[in-house]
């Protein structure tokens, strides 16, 4: 039986302990709150701890904000990536107009993965940051994909401080 790792974060807000299943029968003591909250902390990505925290609790006592500026330098990185392959840049962080865009895409990307049943239409929110669509759309899915990775990242370093 394979678990998620951020069921057990979810879990600290809920008394009670977890057992890791195992085959047969168990002399493993039980994981807590505790445990659980050591391995977190344990946790060297400040960008994979904090999407993963906003993931597990869902936003809740987690600040989104503070997980978008921490991903913006992960995400103008790429960016600047992208231009030296000669890809023309979606936004010039030298422009304050654009670091605003970008914060609120940025922002439309931490909410979508937190609160995927809430997600804007691309349009609404590409008129939102007043940006064409294409380059909303560009910028979106490069702050997507990092932020995802970060979330893997942090599944599986989570993982391997609790199971390890």
């Amino acid at each position: 039986m394979q678990r998620d790792p951020l069921e057990l974060i979810a879990r600290m807000l809920v008394g009670g302990s977890f057992r890791e299943p195992s085959d047969g029968r168990s002399t493993i003591p039980p994981l807590t709150a505790a445990d659980i909250a050591g391995a977190v902390g344990m946790m060297r990505d400040s960008v994979a701890k904090q999407a993963v925290l906003a993931v597990a609790l869902r936003g809740q006592g987690v600040s989104l904000s503070s997980l978008g500026r921490s991903l913006a330098r992960r995400v103008m990185r790429q960016i600047q990536w992208q231009r030296r392959l000669g890809t023309k840049p979606a936004l010039r962080m030298e422009d304050p107009a654009d670091r605003w865009r970008m914060r609120l895409v940025l922002q439309d990307a931490v909410n979508d993965l937190v609160w995927p049943e809430g997600k804007m239409a691309a349009q609404d929110a590409a008129k939102a940051a007043k940006m064409r669509k294409g380059e909303y759309l560009r910028v979106y899915g490069i702050a997507a994909a990092t932020l995802r990775q970060a979330l893997e990242d942090g599944r599986k370093e989570f993982s391997g401080r609790v199971f390890n």
